[in-house]
């Protein structure tokens, strides 16, 4: 009885040790889940990133930097939609939440991208509208000249010189030998055929194309060629004009 009584007050003190300890403890994991976790996670502190896409780099960059943010300029790439110095893409997109001082990887544009012109003279007509046709590129016209130089069907000369960059679809005027100038002009038979082929032929001839006059027909396809100025066969001057009426759908009452 003794013994249990000496005991007592050595317990007592030990669970108000343990119960110290507990409170410590509690009050140390609020410490650290309301106070220190917050402050070290940046809690509450989330930003929005911004939209900066179509924007140019300079005003992006402090747009970004306004909300601090860091900007990392990630990479170029040619893009026909958006002019050259302006953001295409962003990483983080728009909207999403960040903490500040987040890298938002920004992809500026190079503009459209630019095709170097071939060089197209010494080679045929055919062979400058293959190569103009598989980089992006057009034969947009084609003239022809004498030259006691350049063999018939060559090409002497180019609109745009050689390794110009320009944008896709660029049109390119080509002018093509008819080797050594003729004693004779001779009027060539253009009747019944397409308006292009025949303002080819004229060209080829030493001629001139001259005033195109439409006629209505449901008997011929558009654009045919139905009647020429000059008979076919008869010798003119070199230049002169051949006027031709072409055919057009007749139009409806």
């Amino acid at each position: 009885m003794v013994a249990a009584e000496k005991q007592g007050p050595s317990t007592r003190k030990r669970y108000k040790r343990l119960v110290r300890w507990l409170v410590f403890l509690a009050l140390l994991y609020l410490a650290l889940d309301r106070i220190v976790m917050p402050v070290y996670t940046r809690h509450g502190q989330a930003i929005a990133v911004p939209d900066v896409t179509n924007l140019d780099f300079q005003s992006a960059k402090e747009v970004l930097e306004s909300r601090g943010l860091r900007v990392v300029r990630a990479s170029d790439r040619y893009d026909a939609h958006v002019p050259p110095g302006h953001v295409v893409f962003q990483e983080p997109r728009a909207g999403s939440q960040v903490k500040k001082g987040r890298r938002i990887y920004l992809t500026i544009s190079k503009g459209e991208k630019k095709i170097p012109v071939p060089n197209l003279v010494g080679g045929s007509e055919r062979d400058a509208r293959f190569r103009l046709g598989s980089i992006g590129l057009n034969l947009q016209n084609v003239d022809y000249t004498y030259s006691s130089y350049y063999p018939e069907g060559v090409v002497v000369d180019q609109s745009i010189p050689p390794q110009t960059e320009v944008e896709l679809g660029t049109g390119i005027r080509i002018t093509v030998s008819l080797g050594p100038a003729p004693s004779r002009f001779i009027v060539p038979d253009v009747v019944g055929k397409s308006l292009d082929d025949a303002i080819r032929q004229i060209r080829k001839a030493g001629l001139t194309p001259g005033t195109i006059r439409y006629q209505p027909t449901s008997e011929l396809l558009p654009e045919t060629v139905l009647d020429q100025s000059i008979p076919p066969g008869q010798e003119v001057s070199a230049g002169d004009t051949l006027d031709l009426v072409v055919s057009q759908y007749p139009t409806q009452p």
